[in-house]
Formats: C-alpha cells, sequence, structure tokens
C-alpha cells in the first residue's frame, strides 16, 4: 500500500483561512453543527464568519495543530486539510497568563458579529456548552487531578478525508500526553468515535444534550487513553512518529502508512 505525506505543525494566524475553509466544508457532515445551527445553510457567507471567529478563538486558547497534504489541484503544493484542536497543560497555562483563568476564552455571540440570530438555536447552543462544561468536570477533571490532554475539536475537509490525517493528528495528541505521563480525552463525534476506538480509547460514559419541549437531541460519548496504552491498529504498532519540542515549539513533518 503506498504511503501517504502527512506534514504536520503548530497552526499560526496564517492558517485561519484554511482552518475556516475546512471547519466550514467538515461541519456539514457533523450533526452537532447542525443541530446547533439549523439555518446555516440560510446564511452561507454570515455561517463563514462564525467559522472564522471559532477558528480565531482555537488558535488563541488552545493548542492547534493542521496537517498538510499534497493539494489535490495544484500539483506540488501542500495545503491545509485538517486541524486538531488540543486542551493541554501548555496551552491552559497560556490562557492563564492571558485571562487569569484557566477557563478558555470566551467566543463571540453571533449577534455581536453581524450574524443573524436564527443562524444558531440560542437553546440548543446554550444546551450544548453547559453539557460539555459540567461532564467534562465530571468525566475528566475530577478523575485526573494532573491533568489530561483533551482533544477539542477534529476536523478533516470531505474532499481529504479517509487518508490518514485525522489518525495521525489523534496520534500527535496521544503522544504528547504519554510523554506528559497523562490521559487522553476526548468527546466523541459519531465521524471520529470509530477512529478513537481502534486507535485504543474505551468509553467511559455518554451524555445527552436536550432542550426541554425539542423532538431533537445529542448523546455524546466520553473516551479516554491510559498514558501506559500502545498506539495500535490491526494488531500492528503505528510508525507515525512525531518529534515535539519543550513547550510545544515543533512538529516533525511525518510519513504514515
Amino acid at each position: 500500500m503506498a504511503s501517504l505525506q502527512h506534514n504536520l505543525r503548530l497552526a499560526t494566524e496564517a492558517d485561519l483561512p484554511a482552518m475556516t475553509e475546512v471547519l466550514n466544508a467538515a461541519s456539514r457532515q457533523d450533526p452537532i453543527y447542525p443541530y446547533r445551527f439549523p439555518d446555516r445553510h440560510r446564511y452561507p457567507s454570515e455561517f463563514a464568519l462564525l467559522c472564522r471567529q471559532k477558528c480565531t478563538e482555537y488558535l488563541a486558547s488552545s493548542t492547534v495543530v493542521v496537517c498538510e497534504m499534497p493539494s489535490a489541484t495544484d500539483a506540488g503544493a501542500m495545503r491545509v486539510v485538517a486541524f486538531a484542536v488540543w486542551d493541554t497543560p501548555a496551552s491552559q497555562h497560556r490562557v492563564q497568563a492571558h485571562t487569569g483563568s484557566l477557563e478558555p476564552l470566551p467566543s463571540q455571540q453571533p449577534f455581536s458579529l453581524g450574524v443573524p440570530i436564527t443562524i444558531g438555536h440560542k437553546d440548543r447552543m446554550d444546551a450544548f456548552k453547559s453539557a460539555c462544561v459540567r461532564y467534562k468536570a465530571s468525566f475528566f477533571d475530577a478523575k485526573y487531578k494532573r491533568g489530561h490532554v483533551m482533544l477539542r475539536i477534529l476536523l478533516c475537509h470531505p474532499d481529504y478525508q479517509r487518508r490518514g490525517a485525522g489518525k495521525a493528528l489523534t496520534e500527535w495528541g496521544i503522544q504528547e500526553a504519554q510523554r506528559l505521563g497523562l490521559y487522553t480525552t476526548v468527546f466523541a463525534s459519531p465521524m471520529g468515535l470509530r477512529l478513537y476506538t481502534k486507535l485504543g480509547f474505551t468509553e467511559i460514559g455518554r451524555f445527552r444534550v436536550e432542550v426541554e419541549g425539542d423532538e431533537e437531541h445529542l448523546e455524546i460519548p466520553a473516551l479516554v487513553l491510559s498514558p501506559s496504552a500502545g498506539i495500535w491498529e490491526s494488531g500492528r504498532k503505528a510508525t507515525c512518529g512525531m518529534v515535539t519540542g519543550a513547550g510545544y515549539n515543533g512538529v516533525s513533518s511525518t510519513v504514515c502508512a
């Protein structure tokens, strides 16, 4: 089987347009986004603006790793096709230094960006946010007192899915957590659940996001991976090695089977 090149590196502000494109395109396949933003298709420009704001927040509050692959349209060029947002001890300390708090930087509300309030279902958005905060505290924070490395979001552009980008980005966080001797944690989407399970994550519970009187709801699994676990798939150790410096100063490029 031919190898595919995945170049992983820390994101910079210059990656904001590419990250926004990935989020906008990939969100159509993740039920979490249609649930919270049922009218996004009616306001594509406004939703793109909201995606850009979220990516700006990720760059400011977390450790963001992007995956580059050869462009399908520009021969010889590399393009950002996926990214992962990790909450690591380093990113938490950066937020604390900026705000004096370990709470993530607040995102702007849609209406403050000129986005019609109808693009987002406010009750669902509030329910989703409060449930994630509550169950992060009970599933992960209360159990792992030394901290944990949490995958906040993993997205890959639909045109580049099933080529190993998501696996490579997840393995980056797993290896970072293992280096620190911490658990890796994630609230899984339906698309990511199979990948995390193959990489050795164990489901420890689920929670429901719902609004009273609303027929629709979300059910979100919580998964963890022990720092002593290996990265395995199909009975073999993964060869997707990363080299990271102190303080997350760099990530090597890698070739994954």
